[in-house]
């Protein structure tokens, strides 16, 4: 698929997953290998409601060997909100303040942008 989008320069594409247990947000490259390889997509993952993911010394671990991904975080559990525009698709990682807690409020834990013409998320 990623040779695919890399061959027809498809414009922003975004892949939307989940059921890894954590928050994840990376650029996705043909080829991860090489450093200099561009981007062609960005990708979004949203951890579960509930579940819990592995630990966040573990992921922390994984990060030093993937410098594609810009976020990687089991600590919380939520959703992830999209908004698309013309100009700019919007991705906001909402994070539960408890899930054993009945009413329980939700937070903004990050927010990323991909806008038009500029390949991977950006914090915004």
């Amino acid at each position: 698929m990623l040779g695919f989008l890399a061959e027809r320069r498809i414009a922003n594409p975004v892949v939307l997953s989940g059921d890894a247990h954590l928050f994840s947000v990376a650029d996705l490259k043909r080829d991860f290998d090489d450093p200099r390889s561009p981007v062609v997509a960005s990708e979004f993952l949203g951890t579960s409601i509930t579940s819990q993911g592995w630990p966040q010394r573990r992921l922390d671990e994984l990060r030093a060997d993937n410098p594609h991904v810009k976020l990687m975080d089991s600590r919380f559990r939520g959703y992830v909100r999209a908004e698309a525009s013309a100009r700019e698709s919007r991705f906001e990682l909402r994070a539960m303040a408890s899930v054993g807690e009945p009413g329980a409020g939700c937070r903004t834990h990050a927010i990323f942008v991909v806008e038009d013409g500029q390949p991977g998320p950006q914090r915004a």
